[in-house]
């Protein structure tokens, strides 16, 4: 008997998903199918795959060897079938998940540009946190998202989108020092920020350890809508993407503040999963095209 194509793909989803079963719901198979499968391949490499453990599996040392071997082969598989196989018009369900921030900026006409080139998808949208949509992403459960700091994988391609410029806003009640703020001089302020495991509250933390401080009245929202209306309203201050709230900046109902150290942008970016049964790279596209300007503000 041979190692066929199968046994690997059947492993690698084992090794993601950490459960047979999960991995044979991913492939639509019975468990003991799966479990038939690995027992074939153990037999053909002469030894066991896995260690088991309360909750999952996890590869064996020669699990490990021959995972290797098979993200590289099956990297070259559809490497080959994106390059020999005529592209088909896109259609059918895909799911993507999105951060907060462009779902309020760029997610509108990305939609009806979407709707207009390939009438025949269906869209289900997922608005998160980063963090979580990376995991998500990792694990199948989505196809495409746009997401700052994605893990990279051999069946995930991950593009460049754009830079995300953060900055400190208050409102106009707010009364701060003059000049630009500082981790000082906002550590005893109220601080509205995403909850871990956010980039946006790990950025803020490390703002603050820039100075050796940490900010003693820090509050936590998981909508950044919220979060600008409540620092407009008065209370406190908060970090956002200014390009997301041009109005209300525009308007004077947040002010933008100057800060030392400066913050560092957040990279944007497109990663989406190669093993999907479709080429993305069409919708990819179709979001690159459709980047809003940046905010004059800051």
């Amino acid at each position: 008997m041979r190692i066929q194509p199968s046994h690997l793909e059947t492993l690698l989803w084992i090794d993601r998903l950490g459960r047979f079963r999960a991995a044979a719901e991913k492939l639509k198979l019975t468990q003991p199918a799966v479990s038939m499968r690995m027992r074939e391949l153990e037999r053909v490499v002469g030894g066991p795959l896995f260690v088991h453990e309360k909750h999952r599996v996890k590869l064996s040392a020669l699990g490990r060897d021959l995972a290797a071997y098979a993200e590289r082969l099956m990297s070259f598989t559809r490497e080959g079938e994106r390059q020999l196989i005529a592209p088909r018009s896109l259609r059918g369900l895909v799911r993507i998940g999105v951060a907060d921030s462009y779902a309020l900026t760029d997610l509108p006409e990305v939609l009806l540009e979407i709707e207009r080139r390939y009438p025949e998808v269906r869209i289900e949208i997922d608005v998160d946190f980063s963090a979580k949509l990376d995991r998500r992403l990792a694990r199948g459960e989505l196809d495409l998202a746009i997401l700052t700091s994605p893990t990279p994988g051999p069946d995930i391609r991950a593009e460049p989108l754009q830079d995300l410029r953060l900055r400190w806003v208050a409102g106009r009640r707010v009364k701060l020092p003059p000049g630009a703020v500082t981790p000082q001089s906002l550590r005893e302020q109220p601080i509205l920020t995403n909850p871990a495991p956010s980039h946006l509250f790990a950025t803020i933390r490390s703002w603050f350890a820039t100075a050796g401080v940490e900010p003693q009245r820090l509050n936590t929202c998981n909508s950044l809508t919220v979060m600008a209306r409540l620092a407009a309203a008065g209370f406190g201050v908060t970090l956002v993407p200014i390009d997301v709230f041009r109005a209300e900046i525009a308007a004077g109902d947040l002010r933008v503040l100057r800060s030392t150290p400066a913050i560092p942008a957040h990279r944007m970016t497109i990663a989406y999963r190669l093993d999907f049964d479709q080429d993305l790279t069409a919708i990819a596209t179709v979001m690159r095209r459709n980047q809003k300007r940046p905010f004059a503000a800051g």
